[in-house]
Formats: structure tokens, C-alpha cells, sequence
């Protein structure tokens, strides 16, 4: 896949943030365009294999540290900090938008973090004007709930004191990297990437478990056709809450994979389950273009 090009650059946002950006391109012929959206606490850059995958398939992904993480966190000196969660589904909306090309069927595809926030985008696409400019999308993994979530009354001093207090105070979840996968390849080099970081401001946090636990209620209105992945066995976001999550979805062309025994990132797994979940990916695109 050396031929795939990749092209890096900084993005300067409406309010004058810069975000670091990866474009994946296309081999030949563009059949679609993919916006990609990472999880908590890494960056784009970890999605290099999976997206040269899909460019080798003609499918141009366009990716982008998020505010408060990788390269962007990096050069602002931000770390941890979303900025918001309207902002960061704004965020998506304008690389929805200066993505779209006429004639081009495009996909949106979120990660952990990034599957819970495009799902919260999908729930509100009245707000959004890119929301109808989708032909599908992917949510991998999901952050609804956590496999192990804090006790009630830490989530509450979270959601009611802490955030509101010292929004701004950073704090260090302790992810566990062996549940990352079940290879471990990917566990070494995740906790050797110099870009990973699992701290995050309180309120950034208190955005992230709010509004994922709050898909158990709206995802009703998901009408975009979707497809969710998720390993059986992740020990950072529980299956369970996917599955209830997906039950409630309204799109008529919905499909749910559920990876017997895998772990967090199914595009990470030992190889032949990585081999069939990118196949499974680039299927999902190929059946709706």
C-alpha cells in the first residue's frame, strides 16, 4: 500500500482554531469519500493501515486531530480539552461539508469517542446542514457506556460539581492499554505512540459520558443507514449498551456486528479479525454507493 498518498496539513477553523488534517487518497478512480472521527485520548494518525486499505479500494478518507488531542492538543497546548460539545459536532459538520463533492457518495465514520460523538451528530441532523449530505455511516465501538463506569456518586460529582467548578481541571482516566486489543503488538506500540494521552478536562469528560449514556434515548431518531461494530468482550465500552443503543435506531438499513471474544479496536485486532472487519467496512461502503 505504498502507493497510497497521504497528505497532512493544518486547518485553521471558523473560530481560528488549528486543526492538524490527513487526507487519504484514493487509488484511481474516487467511488467515495470518508470522514473519519477518532476516539478518546489518540489521533488520526492511528488509522493510517485501515484508511490505506480503503484508498487502495478507492475510497478517500479525510481524518483530523480533534481539539484537545494529537498534533492539534500538541501545537495549541490544549490537551484534553474539547472545547465543547456543540463544538466538536460542528467540528464534523464542516468536514462533512468541505468534503462533499457532487456525485460522490460520502460516509462518515466514528471510533470510541468519535463513534459516540457521530452518533450524537446523526441524532441531531435537523441542526446540521451536512447531516443530509451523507450516504451512510460507521459507528466502531461506540462510547455509550463504559464496560467499567465510575460509582453513581463519582458520575455525579463529575456531571454536577466538578464540571461546573473546575471545568477546566485535568484529569487522567487511567485507560488500561491491554484492552485495547488482543494482539500485543498494538497494545506496545499504542502505549509507546508519543501522542497518546489519556487525560482530559472535567469537562470534556462530563460531555463524553453525558451524551453517550443520552444515546439510549435518542437514537430513535438515527435515521441514516449505519452500521455498528463491536467487540463482544471490550473492556473499555460495553457491547451491551451498542446492542440497546442499535435496537432503538429508526433507520430501516441498519446492521449490527458483534465480534465474538475482541476487544476495543476491532481494526487493531489479532489479524484475521482485522482482515474481516476492514472487509466488512469497505463491503458496508461499496453496498451503498
Amino acid at each position: 500500500m505504498d502507493k497510497v498518498e497521504t497528505i497532512e496539513s493544518w486547518y485553521t477553523t471558523s473560530d481560528n482554531n488549528q486543526l492538524f488534517t490527513r487526507t487519504w487518497k484514493a487509488v484511481g478512480n474516487v467511488k467515495a469519500k470518508l470522514v473519519v472521527v477518532h476516539g478518546f485520548g489518540e489521533h488520526c494518525g492511528r488509522y493510517d493501515e485501515l484508511l490505506k486499505n480503503f484508498a487502495a479500494q478507492g475510497i478517500e478518507s479525510y481524518s483530523w486531530d480533534q481539539r484537545g488531542f494529537g498534533e492539534t492538543a500538541k501545537k495549541a497546548n490544549t490537551q484534553g480539552n474539547a472545547q465543547g460539545w456543540d463544538t466538536v459536532l460542528g467540528d464534523v459538520d464542516d468536514a462533512i461539508l468541505r468534503n462533499k463533492e457532487d456525485g460522490i457518495p460520502l460516509f462518515l465514520m466514528g471510533h470510541s469517542m468519535g463513534g459516540g460523538i457521530i452518533l450524537s451528530y446523526l441524532t441531531q441532523g435537523d441542526r446540521y446542514e451536512g447531516a443530509a449530505k451523507l450516504t451512510a455511516a460507521i459507528a466502531s465501538a461506540p462510547l455509550i457506556q463504559l464496560t467499567n463506569p465510575p460509582p453513581a456518586p463519582v458520575f455525579f460529582a463529575l456531571r454536577y460539581i466538578a464540571a461546573a467548578v473546575v471545568p477546566n481541571f485535568k484529569y487522567s482516566v487511567g485507560i488500561d492499554p491491554s484492552g485495547i486489543s488482543r494482539d500485543p503488538a498494538q497494545v506496545e506500540k499504542y502505549k509507546n505512540d508519543p501522542l497518546v494521552n489519556d487525560a482530559a478536562t472535567f469537562a470534556t469528560l462530563k460531555d463524553m459520558l453525558v451524551n453517550g449514556e443520552l444515546l439510549l434515548k435518542t437514537s430513535a431518531k438515527i435515521t441514516t443507514p449505519i452500521l455498528v461494530a463491536h467487540g463482544t468482550a471490550d473492556p473499555i465500552n460495553k457491547f451491551a449498551a451498542s446492542k440497546v443503543m442499535f435496537e432503538h435506531i429508526s433507520s430501516s438499513d441498519k446492521n449490527l456486528l458483534g465480534f465474538d471474544d475482541c476487544y476495543h479496536e476491532l481494526h487493531h485486532e489479532v489479524k484475521d479479525v482485522k482482515e474481516k472487519v476492514t472487509k466488512d467496512y469497505i463491503d458496508w461502503i461499496e453496498a451503498h454507493l
